[in-house]
């Protein structure tokens, strides 16, 4: 993958996070989450079966903050192809869909690691499709 592909795909996603949190803090019922959301995310793109372009969500005090790479120390790790968290992101797919059906590369379509201090760290999984999915 190119350079320019690569700034191309973190600049798309990091406008449709952006978005997606502008367009929730309308909702009162949702600011309270998301100030309340402290979250270090290491986000991979799926783009080849064995190829992930890293993104890293930091998520503090109601900041949220993209950046390209990997995070050493993280909270969460979510592997996911573009198009699916586009499709996931609008609310095409849901949470379920998405946790059990397969990809184009055989995996599921959401997939989920530890974080980095070993811990499953379940309530931000369940959080986390509240922040980034279009109501």
């Amino acid at each position: 993958m190119k350079e320019e592909e690569k700034e191309n795909l973190f600049i798309t996603f990091q406008q449709t996070i952006e978005s997606i949190i502008k367009d929730k803090r309308k909702n009162s019922n949702n600011v309270k989450l998301l100030n309340n959301f402290k979250a270090k995310i290491n986000l991979g793109l799926q783009i080849e079966e064995d190829l992930y372009f890293w993104l890293s969500l930091i998520a503090e005090e109601g900041s949220f903050n993209m950046k390209s790479g990997k995070l050493e120390e993280y909270d969460l790790e979510v592997m996911i192809t573009p198009e699916d968290l586009l499709f996931f992101a609008n609310g095409e797919n849901s949470t379920l869909h998405m946790l059990f059906k397969k990809n184009r590369f055989g995996y599921n379509k959401l997939r989920f690691s530890k974080g980095s201090d070993g811990k499953y760290n379940l309530g931000m999984r369940l959080k986390l499709p509240k922040i980034i999915v279009l109501d």
